[in-house]
């Protein structure tokens, strides 16, 4: 079956068989074309970014950039 193209209000849809929708999208992703959803944040993710902030925020603490220069590295 060929090719057969839809119109439904002002946007044109091409109608290929199923077969060859499967064969150009698994070329597709062989070529790495595809695009990754961005990777959401777990739940276990966010507790740690929220105990980093809270640990960052202790008293006494000191940056990392803080110490090099106090090593004068």
């Amino acid at each position: 079956m060929a090719a057969a193209t839809l119109k439904l209000g002002r946007q044109t849809f091409v109608v290929i068989p199923q077969g060859e929708y499967r064969e150009l999208k698994a070329k597709a992703s062989r070529n790495g074309k595809t695009t990754k959803p961005k990777r959401r944040l777990t739940r276990q993710d966010r507790g740690d970014i929220a105990e980093s902030m809270r640990r960052l925020a202790e008293p006494g603490r000191i940056s990392h950039e803080q110490l090099k220069s106090e090593l004068g590295l």
